[in-house]
């Protein structure tokens, strides 16, 4: 007689508890249930089911075997701030379209183009950067990878102020949270001070964001910025029923513009964590890029040169992901995962770090160690264990752009200063979103004086 499988284990009632946990410190929470009752782990929020997955195998049937049945999750009615949706929502041959044209837009020749933006950028960045100042680091990596982000999407030459952009992203981030309590469309409509900001905010990037699709039209406008690629793909005579309207390629933009931000953030104030707390691992940053530059500026060209510094991009992001645990997948029907039932309706989560710690995949694996990917693109391990950029269909289009954020800007401050800390211990990660939080200062050097000072110290 075959009997139905039983859900995964994991606590019993406590849903208030669970919630304040989870609030309070979602990585904590996690790593305790996975110690109590193993890879996988059900548990009851207000109004919700939940369940965490930690094994490998279990994550791929997750995001690729069974991903069809796992629809990405956000919490609230969508159709105010993103009507047509985009790739990050949708699922099967609409999401397929969606991916291939994003693949399209940022590849080819164009990726030289984003490349230089990128190195100009980060030379700008340095720039900034005086000696003998303390210097809040989230806030410096914050503007320029988000300057950064908006030439590589909107054009070269277009401003928008960092705020408006932290303020859209913050308002997402609100609406996540407010979701996870009742009577959340009420509470979404209050005047709240920071709600208020929010919508102010996102409706000047969204003429900032319609501002590039009407230049893309202009005849005499021919670069090759993400909203010039949409815009064309749209206007084609032939072109499917993708984006069809100026509001549905906005809904994508604005993804793009408030989705690459916090990681790429999070990866170079930990990049310099890591540097700073691994003095070998960052005299060989410094000794490959005074090598690749010879002492002149940064270029796109160069980042295929700078191996050990992506390899340190690599290490840092197995180490330290952009979140450690992924934003959740909904079960569409009952599912089987690993012999338990997975009800309709369960939110999912993938515990990201704690797949990059798994001893069975990684030698060693609580050492910053960038040799690991010197000699292959990956280590001897699953390739589904290490997962920065999501696996499967959804996984992140503009990886390559965030590579060389964090290449070149490393690059760039490795050859003229060091930058130290005031803190051993790393920037705090925002636990409820992507990235990390401010502020976590530390002191500007020209290389040269803190060399020839530790030099005095050694002897």
């Amino acid at each position: 007689m075959n009997r139905e499988p039983k859900t995964p284990p994991g606590p019993q009632g406590r849903r208030l508890r669970n919630f304040r946990q989870r609030t309070t410190n979602h990585v904590d929470f996690v790593n305790q249930l996975r110690c109590e009752y193993g890879e996988i782990v059900s548990y009851r929020l207000p109004f919700m089911k939940c369940c965490v997955v930690f094994d490998a195998e279990l994550i791929r049937e997750v995001l690729v075997t069974q991903q069809p049945y796992f629809q990405p999750w956000f919490p609230g009615d969508l159709t105010d701030d993103w009507k047509y949706g985009s790739i990050a929502l949708h699922q099967g041959e609409e999401q397929r379209r969606r991916s291939d044209l994003m693949t399209s837009a940022f590849a080819g020749d164009a990726e030289g183009a984003y490349a230089d933006i990128v190195a100009e950028q980060a030379t700008a960045m340095r720039g900034r950067l005086r000696s003998s100042k303390t210097v809040d680091l989230v806030e410096e990596f914050d503007r320029f990878v988000w300057d950064s982000v908006v030439e590589v999407i909107l054009g070269r030459g277009v401003q928008i102020p960092r705020q408006l952009g932290e303020d859209t992203l913050n308002l997402a981030q609100l609406y996540l949270v407010l979701d996870l309590l009742p009577g959340a469309r009420l509470l979404k409509s209050l005047p709240l001070p920071a709600l208020r900001r929010g919508k102010k905010s996102r409706a000047l990037v969204d003429e900032a964001i319609y501002g590039a699709i009407r230049r893309a039209r202009d005849s005499g406008y021919s670069s090759g910025d993400i909203a010039a690629k949409y815009t064309r793909a749209s206007d084609r005579k032939d072109r499917a029923p993708l984006l069809d309207c100026d509001e549905a390629i906005r809904d994508e933009l604005i993804i793009l513009l408030t989705g690459q931000i916090d990681g790429p953030t999070s990866a170079l104030s930990l990049g310099i964590h890591y540097l700073s707390v691994n003095s070998g691992v960052r005299t060989k940053v410094e000794e490959e890029v005074d090598v690749v530059l010879n002492g002149g500026s940064i270029d796109g060209a160069d980042y295929g040169r700078l191996r050990y510094v992506d390899a340190v991009f690599k290490e840092v992001l197995r180490v330290d992901p952009p979140t450690a645990v992924m934003l959740p997948k909904e079960a569409t029907e009952d599912r089987v995962l690993g012999g338990y039932l997975i009800r309709k309706g369960t939110l999912v989560h993938v515990a990201m770090k704690a797949l990059h710690h798994q001893p069975e995949y990684w030698d060693r694996p609580s050492e910053f160690r960038p040799e690991r990917w010197l000699h292959s693109s990956q280590p001897t391990c699953p390739a589904h264990s290490y997962i920065p950029f999501g696996l499967g269909p959804h996984f992140c289009q503009g990886m390559e752009v965030a590579r060389r954020i964090f290449v070149f800007g490393i690059a760039s401050l490795a050859q003229k200063v060091r930058l130290e800390p005031r803190s051993a211990d790393p920037p705090k990660r925002n636990d409820i979103a992507v990235g990390v939080v401010g502020p976590w200062t530390a002191d500007v050097h020209e290389r040269w004086e803190t060399t020839s000072r530790h030099a005095r110290e050694h002897s």
